[in-house]
Parts: structure tokens; C-alpha cells; sequence
């Protein structure tokens, strides 16, 4: 069995929206969570924030299946989005920016293209 139809399955399909799920929750928690009193590097920020989305874009690409892999790719981006717009909108301390939104929306691009690489079917 090639990796696209293994990817496929319903089992494995099922075992991707419960990893999307998990991963969606630990990033809005995180997300939310008050600014620690110390400070990262700028760009170690945005390194976060593409690995976390591509790290939620994989599994929801492989839930979503071939055919859908741009509503995965958007369902990710409206995440991303949505968190930004949250953390400029709560009084968290934390401040929603244009620039980690670039990342998120980076790091969804590039996971919903793994998954479109391993999932094409062969000629």
C-alpha cells in the first residue's frame, strides 16, 4: 500500500482529527496564556509560531483528505488569524501581530504542502 492510500484510511484519517484536535487546543492554551517574565528573541517567536501551525496543519490536511487540502489549509489560517485578533482583544498582556500572523499562515502553507507532496497520486 502506497502512503497516499495509507493516509487514506479511516482509521488513520480518525487518528489525524483527534492529533488536530489536541494540537489546536495546546496552541489556543498557549496562546492565551499571560507573557512570561522572560523575554525570547524576536525571531525565535516566529520560528514558534510556523512550527506550531505546521505541526496543526499536517494532521488536519491528512483529516481533511486530497480533495480538501485548501480548506485545511484555510480552516489553519482562520486559527491563526482568529488567535491574533484574540490576543490583541483580551486584556492577556499578549498583543496579536501582523507578523506572527504571517508565520502562522507560513507554517500552515508549508504543512499543507507536505501533506499535497506525500498524498499526490502517482502517474
Amino acid at each position: 500500500m502506497i502512503l497516499a492510500e495509507r493516509l487514506a484510511t479511516p482509521a488513520v484519517r480518525g487518528l489525524a482529527v483527534f492529533a488536530a484536535v489536541a494540537l489546536l487546543l495546546m496552541i489556543i492554551y498557549l496562546s492565551l496564556l499571560p507573557p512570561g517574565n522572560t523575554p525570547s528573541p524576536r525571531f525565535a517567536d516566529k520560528i514558534r509560531h510556523l512550527m506550531a501551525y505546521l505541526a496543526l496543519a499536517i494532521p488536519v490536511a491528512v483529516a481533511a483528505g486530497r480533495g480538501r487540502l485548501l480548506l485545511a489549509l484555510g480552516l489553519c489560517i482562520v486559527a491563526g488569524a482568529s488567535l491574533e485578533v484574540a490576543q490583541s482583544a483580551m486584556a492577556l498582556g499578549r498583543d496579536g501581530s501582523f507578523a506572527d500572523g504571517l508565520a502562522n499562515t507560513l507554517g500552515a502553507s508549508l504543512g499543507t504542502g507536505l501533506v499535497a507532496l506525500l498524498v499526490k497520486p502517482k502517474r
